[in-house]
């Protein structure tokens, strides 16, 4: 499954809350089948994609940044796919 997880930094982190959710970062790292990690250049958000069915190890990884960090992941459908789908539903 390709996944794709927008994230915003929560508002009004400290010097020191930023430094921690870093270190956390590089002890823990990305979740499983992370094959893009994109961070947006005002450093407030970032976008996440992932090919993994392994769900339950994301969603793992998630809890440890849920401190400092908001989550929105959608499972995604390749437009190749999704095309033939839609069509059908027309009718």
């Amino acid at each position: 499954m390709i996944f794709m997880t927008t994230y915003k930094i929560k508002p009004f982190l400290s010097n020191e809350e930023t430094k921690k959710v870093l270190q956390v970062f590089a002890e823990h790292g990305a979740g499983p089948g992370t094959t893009a990690h994109y961070v947006a250049a005002d450093g407030g958000h970032g976008v996440v994609i992932a090919d993994t069915d392994d769900v339950a190890g994301a969603y793992r990884n998630l809890q440890n940044y849920t401190q400092w960090v908001e989550y929105d992941s959608k499972v995604m459908l390749p437009v190749e796919e999704a095309v033939p789908l839609i069509m059908e539903s027309l009718g």
